[in-house]
């Protein structure tokens, strides 16, 4: 499966620079030369065209007319989103760093089309796809990259043992994913986290990322699998999530949070009912395939009997 996202528009101040794996963007010329023909544009025509203040539109300016000025670092260290930032790609050993490189493409306005762990500038221009800058293919940076991107994708879809694309990018970029322009029989998957604000479904996405890398996922089987992140201890909280009971298509999947997993009452209410030990509970309730439980019933059972059992844990 490829997976599809959407380059960040704020970049960390301070990026990881120590990651296993560093790349070179395969659209790096194009980019350049869109560089160039941007470099021309004076801080007012970056201030009418990006909307931003005096100030930025000659940060911008200075930017553009030095572009390569400083060493680039692998994207995925300075992408600076919930989405990126709960996905912590940068942490990855040299594995799954080139599993990542193959399997993951993010759409991008200066770059046009990136790889995780591709090199780019410390430039936070505010350009995606969508903004209007006129260029010698048009008026919109999406015209500019648009017959690139969908050469890129098709070589990587080629690939594949089947033709499928998971799709994370926003809603400007996914104009590019037209299934006529796609290779035939080609299944596009869309993936939601309901009922979290717009941060905690972007930290979610970021998760669900990882995991699918980590686990190698490469069928739209896999990926109802998903229950959140392993702990890396037992004293660690982590997220757990599962299917929502309605799913809108075979392609389209949605997750929630996984609340009150223990049924009425919750893990407490469960716990007191099973008269034996936490530690015999948990083994019963939340190991094997069911260890991402561990942490949701860990909180649950800590917040619900938080005047009997405050700060016991499970092990």
């Amino acid at each position: 499966m490829l997976v599809v996202l959407s380059a960040a528009a704020r970049f960390h101040s301070k990026p990881v620079t120590d990651l296993a794996l560093r790349s070179s963007p395969k659209l790096l010329s194009k980019a350049k030369t869109l560089v160039q023909e941007l470099s021309v544009l004076e801080a007012k025509d970056i201030k009418k065209q990006l909307h931003v203040n005096d100030a930025l539109a000659k940060q911008y300016a200075a930017y553009l007319k030095d572009f390569e000025a400083k060493e680039p670092v692998p994207c995925c260290g300075v992408f600076d989103t919930p989405l990126w930032n709960s996905s912590a790609l940068s942490s990855f050993d040299e594995d799954d760093a080139e599993w990542a490189n193959s399997y993951v493409r993010i759409f991008s306005g200066l770059y046009g089309l990136l790889r995780p762990y591709d090199q780019i500038q410390r430039l936070s221009l505010p350009v995606s796809l969508s903004t209007k800058l006129k260029t010698t293919k048009g008026s919109v940076l999406r015209q500019y990259w648009a017959e690139s991107i969908e050469k890129e994708i098709e070589g990587a879809l080629q690939k594949l043992p089947m033709p499928v694309i998971v799709d994370m990018s926003n809603e400007e970029d996914r104009l590019l994913l037209d299934a006529d322009r796609l290779p035939p029989e080609t299944r596009v998957m869309k993936v939601e986290f309901k009922h979290l604000k717009k941060e905690g479904a972007l930290e979610a996405q970021g998760e669900f990322l990882r995991w699918m890398l980590q686990n190698r996922c490469m069928t739209p089987e896999e990926l109802v699998d998903f229950r959140g992140l392993e702990q890396e201890d037992e004293e660690e909280e982590v997220n757990s999530y599962r299917l929502h009971k309605n799913q809108p298509s075979p392609n389209h999947l949605v997750f929630e949070e996984n609340k009150r997993d223990g049924g009425d009452g919750g893990w407490a209410k469960k716990l007191a009912e099973y008269g034996g030990s936490q530690r015999k509970f948990v083994k019963e309730f939340a190991s094997g395939k069911e260890k991402w439980k561990r942490s949701e019933l860990n909180k649950a059972v800590k917040k619900e009997t938080k005047k009997r059992s405050s700060g016991s844990s499970f092990y």
